[in-house]
């Protein structure tokens, strides 16, 4: 169906063809489905499957970057979904993965966990695998899904569809990925029969999303995040090379597209000025962006004054070097002070500034409780306990180690609530 085509008579028709799709697919064990979900997660964790093949191609040629560094993408975002993660995962949280099977003995009662007979999902641009999980999760639950991808995304979420069709032709059949125009008549048609509603995007997209959804459709909604992180100066000490090799692998991820990559990296060391230089060429070598010159002209306008400024920072003794012009793609800035952490005005672009303790920095992401997702951490573990802590009473939803921010479990709390709660209904069966 073409994307654009979508007018709201067809757009019904499909919504319903969903639907029907998904009576079957919700008569099927889950643990039918995570294995077909698994099935296809390890089809493109397979660097030699030819669907994962085409989809390096085509989303290094979207992104304007090498396949290696879309490779690096698809390996952290598979990793995590197999079929024994996913039904595990739902063991978790729903108590038993059974409960979307029919009703089971939970907490004293008898109860069981249904899906949405239809589900939207309102993708942002960003990381490339982070729609496929919003797909999986709906999946998982037995839920039909629409997904919209965000205007210019990429197109993994569609391709994504097309390998679970060859998989599982039934499970495929309740998966739509298509966009529409925003003021077009097939946005209220599909929004005005959905049960649920599943949308990442800014503050300004999430309240004027709340206007459109039905009052009877749930909304799920996932607000902008953005993530930081600690440098210790016993990590420093022990493994430099090392440190700055973790810092780049979780900054440069998709090139600093998701929430999960850091945007200041808070250093326990006087001489963290010299790690800029290091991170630069790092982060560059992770994901070889365009120069900014070549840029939109809306971002490239963002990062010029924001380049100014940071020369005028410098002048004033606010500010060390800031590497990175317009002929690259990234650009690194020292800070003499540290400062809560803030969305960058365009994209690549990292902070370093100094602590005098590491502790300083559940300080820091305390001016932003609400904003920060996960702070990566580098120290020994003596260290990390007590800073752990500290910063889950500012509000941090997660803390992991220095290089693994991008690699989050199967059952990653995104926004600190359990993914799959968020998307079923629950019934009790009193006896």
């Amino acid at each position: 169906m073409s994307p654009e085509g979508h007018e709201s008579g067809p757009a019904r028709e499909r919504c319903a063809e969903l639907a029907r799709a998904g009576e079957v697919v919700r008569d099927r064990p889950v643990r039918e489905i995570a294995a077909a979900l698994g099935r296809v997660a390890s089809r493109w964790r397979d660097p030699a499957d030819p669907a994962r093949r085409e989809g390096e191609r085509s989303l290094a040629a979207h992104h304007r970057v090498p396949e290696p560094a879309i490779a690096r993408v698809l390996d952290a975002g598979f990793a995590a979904w197999t079929a024994e993660m996913l039904l595990a995962r739902a063991d978790r949280e729903l108590g038993s993965a059974r409960a979307l099977d029919g009703f089971v003995d939970l907490g004293g009662a008898r109860r069981r966990a249904l899906g949405p007979r239809l589900a939207v999902a309102l993708a942002s641009r960003g990381v490339p695998t982070t729609p496929v999980g919003d797909l999986i999760d709906l999946l998982t639950v037995k839920s039909p899904v629409w997904l919209k991808p965000a205007t210019g995304a990429d197109d993994l979420a569609a391709r994504f569809a097309d390998t679970l069709r060859e998989v599982d032709p039934g499970l495929g059949a309740a998966v739509e990925v298509a966009t529409w125009p925003a003021a077009a008549p097939a946005a209220a048609a599909v929004l005005g029969v959905a049960d649920l509603v599943v949308v990442t995007g800014r503050g300004e997209t999430l309240s004027a999303l709340r206007a459109r959804v039905p009052p009877v459709a749930r909304l799920v909604a996932h607000g902008p995040r953005l993530s930081a992180a600690v440098v210790t100066r016993e990590a420093l000490a022990d493994d430099r090379p090392g440190v700055v090799a973790a810092l780049a692998d979780d900054v440069a991820f998709s090139g600093q597209a998701g929430c999960l990559s850091p945007v200041v990296a808070w250093i326990e060391d006087a001489g963290g000025e010299e790690l800029a230089e290091a991170v630069l060429a790092a982060c560059e070598e992770r994901w070889p962006a365009a120069p900014r010159r070549e840029s939109g002209a809306r971002e490239r306008a963002a990062w010029a004054e924001w380049f100014a400024l940071a020369g005028v920072e410098r002048a004033s003794g606010a500010a060390g070097p800031t590497l990175g012009d317009a002929a690259g793609g990234w650009s690194v800035q020292w800070r003499t002070k540290p400062g809560a952490p803030d969305p960058p005005v365009a994209p690549r672009i990292l902070i370093l500034a100094p602590v005098e303790r590491a502790e300083d920095a559940a300080d820091l992401c305390a001016r932003r409780r609400g904003l920060v997702a996960a702070v990566g951490v580098a120290g020994p573990p003596a260290r990390v306990a007590p800073l752990a802590a500290a910063l889950a009473l500012a509000g941090v939803e997660r803390v992991a180690p220095l290089g693994r921010l991008q690699r989050p479990p199967a059952d990653w709390r995104r926004d600190g609530r359990p993914g799959l709660v968020d998307l079923v209904r629950w019934v009790d069966w009193e006896t």
